[in-house]
């Protein structure tokens, strides 16, 4: 009985804790609240970890987490998000389609300038967007999902968030689903469900931020799912469907052909051509793919935060010749990243097992991000979600480290502490690496 009593009281102390400091954090911190904000956030992670490491208690108790981590998504229903502002660009974009024009064809401010938009509702949205002079840049999934939130919302921006959340959370029960379905099919623990949703980064820039990670990972879970029972039909199809929330799983293609061999990963890759571009049609006009390639272009050329590579390159850059060569070093390491995801595929042996594709695949998504010139928080969620079918954690070390990146928002202008940014890539690295040499570790033994 006193066994049970301790055990009553100690999941009490972790979910009534827990439950407080994300409601701080839903309605009252602000990303430039840095001190408060990310000791909020050791504290969640501190729970997070904690919970982790109590095998037996989460073995008895799995449905009852389960329960609390989508309570705590809940918490956010109600909240503006205060820690990222990308919400009123799917707004914007939300508002352009209701009124039959093409987010892909038009900027913000040039739909203002021609009174495309009028009215002082969207002048506010326009002044409060961190992207008013670049295009679209969100797929054909997330423009119908902005659509209907603001279809529905009567020009209400309160109501369009609520809108736009409760998409992302009907995704995780999606999610949720599929990832209990692999972790049967690999024989894997039930508990490992857990590294994911119970993770903070996941809850707090997902259902939190409203990050559109969230649909995303479905579709890409599903996928996955269908792909390991050989329903490679289904698997192409949902595949498609992240892609056009997402541009992101298209790196893991080239190792989904390998696993299924070259004949089948070519009807594969048509397949979800054909949805791709089926879900694309609405909006192609003359004008789209010269807009999305501009935006990607500024994206790889123009664009920095949170890099590694990079900024290694750029400090050498800065040496040699004096300048900022992002244009030259923007247009290389895609081509180097691109190469390796290449060789970590094709290393994948048909033989290896399911392991060796959420490994390799694991893998991938770390080379990616090494080399990329922008990698915010919400990104990690992916190598978040893939790690639970692994057993590394490196990706849960990182999901606690980027959280400092918010410290570029102590300040205005915003600028980024390089010595963070250090910080958090050692640490990393030295993670994975010291899992790489230690294949058979579980920290959580």
């Amino acid at each position: 009985m006193t066994e049970q009593k301790n055990i009553v009281f100690k999941l009490g102390v972790i979910s009534i804790t827990t439950f407080l400091f994300y409601f701080l954090l839903s309605y009252y911190i602000k990303r430039n609240d840095t001190l408060v904000l990310l000791g909020i956030v050791g504290v969640l992670f501190t729970i997070y970890f904690y919970t982790l490491f109590q095998k037996d208690l989460i073995k008895s108790r799995l449905h009852f987490f389960i329960f609390i981590a989508f309570a705590y998504r809940l918490i956010f229903i109600f909240s503006t998000p205060n820690l990222s502002d990308d919400f009123y660009r799917f707004i914007w974009d939300g508002r352009l389609i209701k009124s039959g024009i093409n987010p892909f064809s038009y900027l913000p401010d040039n739909v203002l300038q021609n009174q495309l938009l009028s009215g002082p509702t969207n002048v506010e949205l326009f002044q409060k967007m961190n992207s008013p002079h670049y295009y679209s840049v969100y797929p054909p999934i997330l423009q119908f999902i902005f659509y209907i939130s603001v279809k529905f919302s009567f020009g209400n921006n309160f109501i369009a968030i609520i809108f736009l959340r409760l998409f992302i959370l009907i995704a995780e029960i999606g999610t949720y689903i599929y990832i209990k379905k692999i972790i049967t099919y690999l024989n894997l623990e039930r508990e490992k469900i857990l590294w994911y949703f119970l993770n903070p980064l996941v809850i707090i820039e997902l259902s939190g931020n409203i990050h559109f990670e969230g649909v995303m990972l479905f579709f890409i879970t599903a996928s996955f799912y269908y792909l390991l029972i050989s329903k490679l039909k289904f698997s192409s199809v949902l595949f498609a469907l992240a892609v056009c929330t997402k541009l992101i799983p298209l790196i893991i293609l080239p190792l989904i052909v390998k696993k299924i061999g070259l004949k089948k990963g070519i009807i594969y890759s048509l397949i979800s051509l054909m949805v791709i571009v089926i879900l694309f049609l609405p909006f192609i006009d003359k004008q789209l793919m010269l807009n999305i390639g501009n935006s990607i272009g500024l994206y790889f050329q123009k664009f920095e935060f949170n890099a590694s590579f990079y900024y290694l390159l750029r400090g050498i850059g800065y040496h040699f010749i004096g300048y900022n060569a992002i244009g030259v070093i923007g247009k290389i390491l895609p081509l180097l990243s691109f190469f390796f995801i290449l060789l970590i595929s094709l290393r994948l042996k048909n033989e290896s097992g399911d392991y060796a594709f959420f490994a390799k695949a694991l893998n991938i998504l770390l080379i990616y991000y090494l080399f990329s010139l922008i990698v915010h928080p919400w990104y990690v969620t992916f190598l978040v979600l893939v790690s639970v079918f692994t057993n590394k954690k490196f990706a849960l070390v990182w999901s606690a480290l980027i959280f400092s990146t918010y410290i570029t928002y102590n300040t205005i202008p915003y600028k980024e502490n390089l010595w963070v940014v250090l910080l958090e890539y050692f640490v990393v690295l030295i993670a994975f690496i010291f899992e790489k040499r230690l294949k058979t570790i579980n920290i959580f033994n």
